[in-house]
């Protein structure tokens, strides 16, 4: 199969699948999006692959719900990762501090203090 790529009502044609059950395969995790948004929206070949593999199990009479749970990664546990936001202020081109969003929020009426501080030494005062 070569590398093409479909919209909507091409993979819709080619797996037998209406558009409204490709879109609930997406919802529901079966399925990758599409690349691109809106009507811009296209599909590859493993989506074609893909689509057939979900209907030669259903064909067997597997439920879509096992399905689902057979494409599940199995983990032993949840892995859980800490997102740390931080907020970016420029001094001078080239130059920029970063200070996490928890240090900000409670240290916020001496940034511009700090600031200053060391604008003036990058100035030589």
């Amino acid at each position: 199969m070569e590398n093409k790529l479909y919209t909507i009502e091409e993979l819709s044609e080619l797996t037998g699948y209406t558009r409204r059950t490709i879109r609930y395969y997406i919802q529901q995790g079966l399925l990758e999006p599409p690349a691109g948004r809106g009507r811009g929206g296209f599909y590859n070949d493993s989506h074609v692959l893909k689509l057939r593999e979900i209907r030669a199990q259903q064909e067997k009479g597997v439920k879509l719900a096992a399905i689902l749970e057979q494409d599940k990664p199995v983990t032993d546990h949840a892995v859980e990762y800490d997102r740390e936001l931080w907020v970016r202020y420029p001094i001078i081109p080239g130059i920029e501090i970063h200070i996490q969003r928890h240090v900000e929020e409670r240290e916020g009426r001496r940034i511009p203090e700090i600031m200053r501080m060391i604008k003036s030494l990058l100035k030589g005062e």
